[in-house]
Formats: structure tokens, C-alpha cells, sequence
């Protein structure tokens, strides 16, 4: 494979500030400026037109500075950007006290408030509705959601919490409806929830405690994590089949405009994309990033994935290093695709239902590689 062959990039950022990964990103409604946080209390912001940084956003706690121990010094996990732009919240590691969740004010160059959230680090936080900063969702290690509300921030306690996970949560996404949210969960679980359906009690919930970036669970281990589950959940609909394991691995809504944000996708831990549909429950379609080689090192991890608001094609990440995009085609007509990038004589066979998703491309050069068939994605 020559370099004519790879795909070409628009532009390329060197990130600043960092501290040995950059844990979250998120770019302004206009696409003006992108922050970007990393395992230190400082967000950094960039001018994605000149690919310059004008800021540097500190959350640390200025009235109580961080002590000089590393484990308990600011380290943001994540972040959320409201939809006017002009703030954001963002998810703290556990420390003495707790973990916090700060939001902050960019036009003022502070931190307008924070809230003692969780008793483990915080991995995903996002607003309840993009253009309402008044409510967000706050997921963390200690298995738990919470629901809070901006205007009654008071001794810490949130407007709702939600029970169901019995291990930590990797990530949450909400619906953007004002009613619904989803976590991924290192319980192997990805659960669908109903915000009408929290609870104001604090409740001993079960809690499996293991490491999840080399301990794999087993499938009777699996079936233990779902009985324990029974016992306290909150949750509307619970997913099963993916693997959370080595990353904070995320999941996302499907596109209203083209789905009607009916599937929810999700990386894994082996390797695919899973596609699950919120009416029937079921996996539909689980979209396979080629190995390259047998050892577990060469497993390409999806820690995530993005789906095309308005075409039928899903991009991923993988830890070798690629980034892939899937396309869906629909071949009940008989329709032959070549390859758009390069010539091939090998074309998609027809599938039995019709309809396939297609590996088109990853970022070290071109592969032929088809997904598994899906009956319907439109």
C-alpha cells in the first residue's frame, strides 16, 4: 500500500497540555473552537480555524488549592459543552472528599459552581437537553447516575439518583428529550433509562468490585451480574453482548434525522461496533474490525464510535491505531458496489435479507472487509 493510497487529512492538531492522554473533547455549535481535557485540572481551548490554543481553562479549586499528592490533585475524565457555548460541566476524579463535577463559566474564566457528586471518580457527565444548562447527568465508578439541578445545588444532593449497575459506569449520553439517557458499564452492561423512573433514597445497591483493565469476566460471571442486577434497577431496557474492558468505552444514540434515534451503537472491548435496537432489545448487527494476529495485544479495542447524522455511516476508533468507517447499503436491487478508493475486481455479494454494512476504509491504508448483514437500519 503506497502513501496515494491513504486517506488524506484536513488538518492536523498538535495538542498541548497534556497529561499522558486526552480524556474528553468537545467542539462549540458553530465550530468555532474545540476544549479538550486531560488528566490535570486545566481544559485546554483551540481555534479550530488557525488550529491555535487561545485558552487555558483551570478548574482546579482556587479557594482550597490541591494538596502536593498526586491522588488528590484535579484530573478531568470528562466533559459536556452546553449549547449556547458558553459553559460547560465536567467529571472529576474521587478524591478526599469525594468526586466533584464543576461547571464551568468560559466567557467569565470560571468555575460558577461546584457539587460533591459521587464517592469514585466521575466518567461521564452530560446535559439533560443541549440547549437547557439548568440539568445534567452525572455517571461514575461507584455504579451510579445522578440527575442534577443547577438552580437547587444544595448540600450536595441531586434532584435524582438511578440504580441498576453493579459496577462502574464508562459513559453516559442523554437522548437529548428530556427524558431519556444511556450508560455503558464495565458490568458488561449498557442500560437505557427513564428519567421519571429516579429515586431521592440513598440505597445499598450491589457492587461488583474487580479490575476491569486485566480481569475479563467470565460468562457465569456474566450470568451472576444479571441476577444481582434484578435486585435493584431503575433501568428501562438492559443490553447485553458487548465487552467493557482496558478503556472507558462509550456508546452513543443513533441519529434522529435518519433513525429516529431508535438503535443505540456502542464500542467493545473485542474488537466490534454493536448495534442495538431500543423497540425489540435485540443486537441487530455487530460490525467486525479485522484482527492482526492472535495475540490479545493485537485486539483492535473500539473504545468509540460515531454514526453520521444524516448518511447511513458509522465511524470507529480502534487501539491499533486505524480509524474505520462502516457504510450501510441496501442490495435488494442486485446492486454491485466496487470499491470507491481503489480498484477491485471483489464486489459485495447479495445477503439473504438484502441489505449489509460494508468496511470501506481505515486511516494506515485501504481494506475490503464486509460487515455482518443487518436486516434494517433506516
Amino acid at each position: 500500500m503506497n502513501n496515494e493510497d491513504q486517506p488524506e487529512l484536513s488538518n492536523v492538531i498538535l495538542c498541548g497540555g497534556v497529561t499522558w492522554t486526552i480524556t474528553d473533547s468537545q467542539v462549540s455549535s458553530d465550530d468555532r473552537f474545540m476544549i479538550h481535557s486531560t488528566l490535570s485540572q486545566y481544559c485546554q481551548m483551540l481555534d479550530i480555524r488557525d488550529g491555535t490554543y487561545t485558552k487555558e481553562l483551570d478548574l482546579g479549586d482556587r479557594e482550597n488549592p490541591d494538596s502536593q499528592s498526586y491522588f488528590n490533585k484535579t484530573k478531568i475524565f470528562c466533559l459536556d459543552l452546553c449549547g449556547d457555548d458558553k459553559e460547560f460541566v465536567a467529571g472529576c476524579n474521587k478524591k478526599i472528599e469525594g468526586a466533584s463535577v464543576k461547571i464551568y463559566d468560559i466567557e467569565r474564566d470560571i468555575v460558577k459552581q461546584s457539587v460533591v457528586c459521587h464517592k469514585d471518580d466521575v466518567n461521564g457527565v452530560c446535559y439533560l437537553e443541549k440547549n437547557n444548562n439548568t440539568m445534567f447527568i452525572s455517571s461514575s465508578d461507584d455504579g451510579t447516575s445522578k440527575v442534577w439541578d443547577t438552580r437547587i445545588l444544595k448540600n450536595n444532593e441531586p434532584a435524582g439518583i438511578f440504580y441498576g449497575h453493579v459496577s462502574g459506569i464508562t459513559y453516559v449520553e442523554s437522548k437529548n428529550d428530556g427524558r431519556h439517557f444511556i450508560t455503558n458499564s464495565k458490568d458488561q452492561s449498557l442500560k437505557l433509562w427513564d428519567l421519571r423512573k429516579f429515586t431521592t433514597q440513598k440505597k445499598n445497591h450491589p457492587y461488583l468490585k474487580y479490575d476491569y483493565r486485566c480481569e475479563v469476566l467470565t460468562p457465569s460471571h456474566i450470568q451472576e451480574i444479571k441476577e444481582y442486577q434484578k435486585k435493584l434497577d431503575d433501568s428501562i431496557m438492559t443490553f447485553w453482548g458487548h465487552q467493557v474492558h482496558q478503556t472507558l468505552i462509550r456508546c452513543h444514540f443513533s441519529p434522529l434525522s435518519s433513525t429516529g434515534q431508535r438503535y443505540i451503537c456502542t464500542g467493545s472491548f473485542d474488537g466490534r461496533v454493536y448495534i442495538f435496537d431500543t423497540v425489540t432489545g435485540e443486537n441487530v448487527v455487530a460490525l467486525e474490525i479485522p484482527k492482526e494476529g492472535d495475540s490479545i495485544f493485537h485486539c483492535p479495542v473500539v473504545r468509540d464510535c460515531v454514526w453520521h447524522p444524516y448518511t447511513q455511516s458509522l465511524i470507529s476508533t480502534s487501539f491499533l491505531g486505524g480509524i474505520y468507517r462502516f457504510e450501510y447499503r441496501d442490495l435488494r436491487d442486485g446492486e454491485r458496489i466496487e470499491e470507491e478508493t481503489m480498484e477491485t475486481e471483489n464486489e459485495v455479494n447479495q445477503e439473504d435479507e438484502g441489505q449489509a454494512y460494508r468496511l470501506c476504509y481505515r486511516s494506515n491504508g485501504m481494506v475490503s472487509v464486509r460487515g455482518d448483514s443487518i436486516n434494517n437500519c433506516s
